[in-house]
């Protein structure tokens, strides 16, 4: 349970309650840069916001923040200050609905503005680097896209002090661009995180949702649907089959990804089904997606088994 007090005010003329002994953070594009998507279209009124910092060592964090694009790993480092507040950042933000921080819309389209009081220094240090995540879609496990910002002077305020995370000033893309007139979400790298939060919801087991597991019993693991781009919630046909049409040149062709870095997809062959090696493949087809893999039998076997192995790798 969190352990301060957050209320978000009303932009226009709402009183705001704060606690003498806190500070208080707004976040405004107002008279600064708007937030787009990647193609430079403003973001709908309601997109979700997260405001925050990372919970990564100072020195090294903003280019971690940089290389990872796993929604789940970026969620288990942030440490929110404002999020799970009702009714934020719509026009009438008494009214506004949902659990997070909201693009508004006005009073042009991709404006934020948003004000959250009594931030507690007990919770969150004054001089705590600050972060804007802000996503293209309501929910953020809907979102398709997502920027990650900061600024020097976004920083967790003093007791009774304020910060205005503006968008006027010099603004850092850790993800997403701010090279220009506006800050452009980016689309982030597929990983195994990011593909299941799309395909099971919020609150699944572990045992649904890791590599191992099959939930749709085709006798595809989740990683091989993952590296073949499958749905885990519908049986399919693996990517890989056995070719006999040539006499005595028996072929294994199988799919490998060529834009996932975290995962590898190999294939080994065996003549007794105990010993498995490594099978040397070459590549005779590629499309978008994939590259088509084809192994050969090696000549006078008389038995010759081949299977697809998956393994998770470090992106």
């Amino acid at each position: 349970m969190k352990t301060f007090a957050l209320i978000i005010c009303a932009a226009f003329g709402m009183h705001c309650l704060s606690s003498a002994l806190a500070g208080t953070v707004t976040l405004t594009s107002v008279g600064g840069r708007k937030f787009t998507d990647q193609s430079g279209t403003p973001l709908p009124a309601g997109a979700a916001i997260r405001v925050g910092t990372f919970n990564l060592p100072p020195a090294t964090r903003d280019q971690t923040l940089h290389d990872t694009s796993d929604y789940a790993t970026l969620t288990g480092w942030f440490k929110p200050l404002g999020e799970a507040i009702s009714g934020a950042g719509s026009i009438a933000q008494a009214n506004g609905a949902g659990s997070q921080l909201r693009a508004n819309g006005f009073p042009s389209a991709g404006e934020i503005f948003g004000t959250i009081a009594n931030v507690s220094g007990s919770y969150m240090a004054p001089g705590t680097k600050l972060y804007v995540w802000i996503f293209d879609a309501a929910n953020p496990r809907d979102s398709s896209q997502w920027g990650i910002f900061t600024a020097a002077e976004w920083v967790v305020p003093p007791a009774m002090g304020a910060t205005a995370l503006s968008t006027k000033g010099s603004v850092n893309a850790i993800q997403g661009d701010a090279n220009s007139g506006q800050l452009l979400l980016g689309t982030p790298a597929p990983t195994y995180g990011n593909w299941a939060m799309k395909h099971f919801p919020a609150d699944a087991p572990g045992s649904t949702t890791a590599f191992s597991a099959d939930p749709d019993g085709d006798g595809i693991h989740n990683l091989a649907e993952y590296g073949w781009q499958l749905n885990p919630n519908a049986k399919d046909e693996p990517r890989s089959h056995v070719d006999n049409g040539t006499p005595g040149e028996a072929k294994f062709i199988f799919k490998t990804p060529r834009h996932l870095a975290d995962v590898t997809v190999i294939a080994e062959c065996s003549t007794d089904l105990n010993t498995w090696t490594p099978a040397a493949s070459t590549v005779t087809e590629s499309d978008a997606d994939f590259d088509t893999r084809t192994c050969t039998a090696e000549p006078g076997a008389a038995r010759y088994f081949w299977r697809v192995r998956f393994s998770s790798a470090a992106p």
